[in-house]
């Protein structure tokens, strides 16, 4: 491991990967207890299941500007192999 905490690291980007498949961004809070890809993925299939629970909204510009990486380019990624 390069990072004490490593694994940790890797817990956090499985579940942003999981949520990102639910085909749109979130804007919520999400909050995980030894969850896994399998937790994740039924959270995402009971929270479409249930009418209502979700909202599509278009963002405005104010919105926008409050919401972390929206308008990040390429080049501001740094790059590692």
């Amino acid at each position: 491991m390069r990072y004490s905490d490593e694994p940790v690291r890797h817990k956090m980007l499985d579940a942003l990967g999981d949520l990102a498949l639910a085909g749109a961004p979130i804007i919520g809070h999400y909050t995980g207890f030894r969850a896994g890809h399998e937790i994740t993925n039924n959270l995402l299939r009971e929270l479409f299941s249930v009418p209502g629970a979700v909202e599509q909204v278009q963002c405005t510009p104010d919105m926008l500007a409050c919401l972390p990486g929206v308008g990040v380019t390429e080049q501001e990624i740094p790059k590692s192999a």
